[in-house]
């Protein structure tokens, strides 16, 4: 859109995307961000699975009780 600024002279607005990649952190901080929220992707998989095999250990319980 800078095209329209320097053709017409009008002052146009940043776009969202240039907005967003201005306040884009540094590659390091990227890094870190995306290493914690994997970390907690993972540790939350990980507590569901657990819940998942005790039910499916309580459903053969069951089952071979009956």
């Amino acid at each position: 859109m800078k095209w329209l600024e320097k053709v017409f002279g009008l002052p146009t607005e940043a776009s969202p995307v240039e907005k967003v990649i201005e306040h884009l952190p540094n590659e390091g901080e990227v890094n870190k961000v995306y290493e914690a929220r994997w970390v907690w992707y993972h540790t939350i998989l990980a507590v569901e699975i657990f819940f998942t095999n005790i039910l499916l250990l309580a459903i053969l319980v069951v089952v071979s009780l009956k």
